[in-house]
C-alpha cells in the first residue's frame, strides 16, 4: 500500500510541474524606465500607471523599476534621451524642450501662446499635430507610444512682477536646453541663461539668475517658489510629454506584447494628463503658502504686447520646419 500511495505521489508531481504555466516558473524581465522629475510629480504618476497595467497584462513578465530624476544619466536630460536611442534604457519619458535638442521640430507644441487652451491643446495633440510629434521622435530611432502632458509653463523670478515685455527687460532667465525658448526670451528682451535643472534652486538663491520658467507642478515639486519672490501665470508655452521606448526592446516584443505595451501607454499617459490638470488647479490654489505675489493672468494689452515681440519666431522656423507642420497645430503664416 505504501508503495502504491508514493508511486501516486510521483506521479502527481510530475503531472503538476508538466502542466504548470510557463510563466510562473520563469523569471521576470526587468526594463528600466527613466523620467526627468522626482517622485512626488504626475510623471511619476504616469509612469508607475503604466507600470501597473503592463504587469496585469503580461501576468507579471515584465519587471518594470522607474528611475525618476534622470537618474540613469546622472541628471543630464538630454544624455537621458541618448541612453534610450542606445537602448541602455529600456522605456524613457521626457519633455518637448529637451527634446528638441535631438530632434529640432519636437519643440513645435511649444511655440508662444500656439495652443492657449487645453481645447486647442487636445485638438492638436489627439490629432494631426500629435501625429506628426510621433513621427518627429520616431525618426531620432525611438518608437513614441503616447504623449503625456508637463503642461503650461509660468514664469518666476526675483526682481518685479511681470505683466508686460517691459518687466522682462535685462531679466536673466533660465531656459532648459531649447533654441525656440532662447530666441523667444531675447525677443521679449530677457537675458536668457541655459543650465541644467539640478542647477537653478541654487542659482536663484544666490542671485546667479533672476528667474525661471516651468510648470506649476515642478515649481512645487522642485521647491523653487521657496526662493523666488514673483510669479506670473502667463501660460506662454504648453510642453508636452513623449513616452517613448527603445527600438531594440520594441523589436523583441511579440505582436501581442507591441498592442499591449501601445494600448498600456496610451492609457498611462491619458491618466497622467488627467491628473496634470487636477494638479494645476490645486496648486494654483496653494500659492498662498509661499512668499510670492502673484500675478494671477495676464491683461489683454499684456498678452497683446506679449504676443507681438514673440511673432518674429515664427518667421525665423518658418523655412526650418516648414509651413505644413504649423498649420498641423492650426497656425497660418
Amino acid at each position: 500500500m505504501k508503495k502504491l500511495l508514493a508511486k501516486i505521489a510521483v506521479v502527481s508531481l510530475t503531472l503538476s510541474l508538466l502542466g504548470a504555466p510557463s510563466y510562473a516558473a520563469a523569471k521576470s524581465i526587468e526594463l528600466k524606465l527613466s523620467h526627468a522629475t522626482p517622485r512626488s510629480s504626475t510623471w511619476h504618476q504616469g509612469a508607475e500607471k503604466f507600470v501597473s497595467i503592463i504587469k496585469e497584462k503580461t501576468s507579471a513578465k515584465y519587471d518594470i523599476k522607474i528611475y525618476p530624476s534622470d537618474e540613469l544619466s546622472g541628471g543630464n536630460q538630454v544624455a537621458g534621451i541618448e541612453l534610450l536611442q542606445t537602448g541602455v534604457t529600456d522605456i524613457h519619458m521626457q519633455d518637448a524642450l529637451v527634446w528638441s535638442a535631438i530632434a529640432k521640430k519636437s519643440i513645435l507644441p511649444c511655440f508662444p501662446w500656439l495652443l492657449p487652451t487645453y481645447k486647442d491643446v487636445d485638438a492638436a495633440m489627439r490629432g494631426e499635430g500629435g501625429k506628426a510629434m510621433k513621427k518627429v521622435i520616431n525618426e531620432m530611432g525611438v518608437v513614441c507610444l503616447a504623449i503625456g502632458e508637463n503642461g503650461y509653463r509660468q514664469v518666476v523670478n526675483n526682481r518685479n512682477p511681470i505683466q508686460k515685455p517691459a518687466d522682462m527687460k535685462g531679466l536673466k532667465i533660465r531656459v532648459p536646453g531649447s533654441n525656440v525658448h532662447v530666441n523667444l526670451l531675447k525677443y521679449i528682451g530677457a537675458d536668457p541663461i541655459t543650465m541644467n535643472q539640478s542647477e537653478v534652486y541654487t542659482s536663484l538663491q544666490q542671485g546667479t539668475i533672476d528667474a525661471c520658467e516651468n510648470t506649476i507642478d515642478l515649481l512645487f515639486t522642485q521647491n523653487t517658489l521657496e526662493v523666488v519672490k514673483f510669479i506670473s501665470l502667463w501660460n506662454y508655452s504648453y510642453d508636452p510629454i513623449y513616452f517613448s521606448v527603445s527600438t531594440e526592446l520594441w523589436e523583441r516584443l511579440s505582436a501581442e506584447e507591441k498592442k499591449i505595451f501601445q494600448e498600456a501607454a496610451t492609457e498611462a499617459m491619458a491618466y497622467q494628463v488627467k491628473v496634470t490638470r487636477e494638479k494645476d488647479l490645486q496648486l494654483r490654489k496653494r500659492l498662498g503658502e509661499y512668499k510670492v505675489k502673484v500675478v494671477s493672468e495676464l491683461s489683454p494689452e499684456g498678452l497683446q504686447a506679449f504676443k507681438k515681440a514673440v511673432a518674429p519666431i515664427y518667421k525665423d522656423y518658418k523655412k526650418e520646419f516648414g509651413e505644413e507642420i504649423f498649420k498641423q497645430f492650426g497656425y497660418k503664416f
